[in-house]
């Protein structure tokens, strides 16, 4: 077709270069295509007054044995028209259409006569939309739809303060873990049960945002209950009936509200807890919660079949080919002798930490929930086929003060931490040096608990294989007074010079396990 617009303008000395073609619709049974053309507001006269030149140049060009037709269409930017277009066009992405309310989306013109179009969104829906390039797809429906100058801005408004990015085609370093499939669920086996039937896929609830007119999500239904709606004006009471649930899918939960008629609220009752159903309705803030809570309001209701075994698509950020923030020192033996003699001493290596590479860590925070404390000290020991090649070591800052209480214990203060790097920075380096290997702590979980939820929030999941020295020991040497790291490093007569330092217990926790590998042996 571009052959043709190139001929078009030759022939017509250039005088229409302003049209442009916005699609092609075919219909193989009538035997009939349909060519939309769509030329700028300003062009309105001169299209109107010379469409039957226009046609028939077009005619000429385009030979076909169907019935051409052709459609000429004004572009003229409303930002309401442009919002409902949008909207329609964003519903083939369902991960980025269920999360965009109105709200999210701001028009500015700019000094150079530039439409700006920004999509504030949550950071897991904009690293979504780097990882499917969806500004590709956004660039061919601006170019298809209007004539007018428009960019699309794509703007994280989560915590790590990712940057921006505008209609970008480069290599993101996020990436779905399986691209193909986006981030939502097809619902199987979809019967009508009240409403419309939906043949939607669902986008997680996880991603949906408030308010949204029209949603579509699928799960399971919990605790169902039923109560009288208020009365209306010059009532004393009512028997009008209305709905609550929770519906929960494999990412998320949320709470529904259905207001049944007359003819649904008996049907309405034979769903029970348990069932799958997928829905339509509408998306509002549930401003009884007041925090940040969803409301799901539904109207449709469908059942249907969840998949099995199904896995989230997560997000996830690319390793990095170079370390940035966080640079592991290698191993050196006469180095580290000072240090821990123990380690220091030529000794056979259990055959069971042959073959395999394991990372010996441990951190220190400023308490035990990973909501509400921080990681201040990440240390980490790589052992490969039973050698020590690699060690990582960094304080972090919290920026916060640090607790007494901690400081006390870890004799880590303020001025240790303060100017250090930040969590953000650290935990891609800390994949890195992890990548592959057996993760290796004294009650792993909890540390593993703490890098995980940071790692998360930044599309990091450190999905490595866990091994605990303090289950291992509890299995191996019953009969310990406890099983603390102070107590096991006694018993297998290893120096811990540093303790609740991160470097120097996961050194620690490297003696004790390659004591307890002997046992896997």
């Amino acid at each position: 077709m571009e052959k043709v617009l190139s001929k078009f303008n030759e022939i017509t000395e250039n005088k229409f270069d302003f049209i442009k073609l916005s699609s092609v619709n075919v219909n193989v049974r009538k035997c009939t295509c349909e060519f939309n053309f769509i030329y700028p507001a300003d062009k309105e006269t001169l299209v109107r007054d010379r469409r039957d030149y226009i046609e028939s140049v077009f005619g000429k060009l385009i030979k076909s044995v169907a019935d051409v037709k052709f459609n000429f269409k004004k572009s003229h930017f409303d930002f309401d028209f442009f919002k409902a277009d949008f909207f329609a066009f964003l519903s083939a992405f369902p991960t980025l259409a269920s999360t965009l309310s109105d709200k999210d989306v701001k028009c500015d013109l700019d000094e150079n006569g530039v439409y700006v179009i920004t999509l504030m969104l949550q950071e897991s829906v904009y690293n979504y939309c780097v990882a499917q390039n969806i500004s590709s797809a956004v660039d061919d429906f601006l170019e298809a739809s209007f004539c007018e100058r428009i960019q699309v801005r794509f703007v994280s408004i989560g915590k790590t303060d990712l940057p921006e990015i505008v209609q970008t085609k480069s290599v993101s370093e996020f990436v779905l873990e399986r691209p193909d499939e986006g981030r939502y669920i097809r619902p199987q086996n979809v019967e009508e049960f009240i409403g419309r039937i939906i043949y939607e896929p669902a986008p997680y609830i996880q991603d949906v945002t408030a308010p949204k007119e029209s949603a579509v999500l699928c799960g399971t239904i919990n605790n169902i209950y039923v109560q009288n709606r208020k009365p209306k004006e010059g009532e004393e009471h009512s028997d009008r009936k209305f709905f609550k649930f929770i519906l929960e899918d494999f990412t998320d939960k949320i709470s529904c509200v259905y207001f049944p008629t007359k003819k649904t609220v008996e049907q309405f009752s034979l769903l029970m807890p348990g069932k799958q159903i997928v829905a339509r309705g509408k998306v509002e803030e549930d401003t009884y919660r007041g925090d940040g809570a969803k409301s799901f309001l539904v109207k449709d209701i469908c059942l249907c079949t969840l998949p099995e075994n199904f896995t989230p698509n997560r997000i996830r950020r690319r390793v990095p080919d170079e370390y940035t923030t966080v640079f592991p020192q290698k191993y050196v033996e006469e180095k580290q002798y000072s240090l821990f003699d123990a380690v220091a001493e030529k000794k056979s290596v259990p055959p069971y930490m042959l073959g395999k590479t394991f990372c010996v860590f441990d951190i220190e925070t400023t308490g035990f929930n990973t909501d509400l404390n921080k990681i201040i000290e990440i240390g980490a020991v790589k052992v490969v086929d039973g050698k020590v090649t690699e060690t990582f070591s960094t304080f972090i800052d919290p920026c916060e003060p640090l607790p007494e209480r901690i400081i006390k214990l870890t004799h880590i203060e303020d001025k240790d931490v303060i100017g250090q790097p930040h969590i953000e920075d650290v935990l891609p380096d800390f994949y890195k040096f992890t990548n592959g290997a057996i993760l290796v702590g004294q009650n792993v979980q909890f540390d593993h608990g703490f890098v995980s939820a940071y790692g998360s929030k930044l599309g990091i999941y450190f999905d490595n294989t866990l091994m605990d020295t303090l289950s291992l020991a509890k299995t191996y040497y019953p009969g310990l007074k406890n099983y603390k790291l102070g107590t096991l490093t006694k018993f297998f007569n290893v120096e811990n010079k540093g303790a609740h330092r991160a470097i120097y217990d996961a050194w620690a926790t490297l003696e004790v396990f390659t004591k307890l590998a002997e046992k896997l042996s």
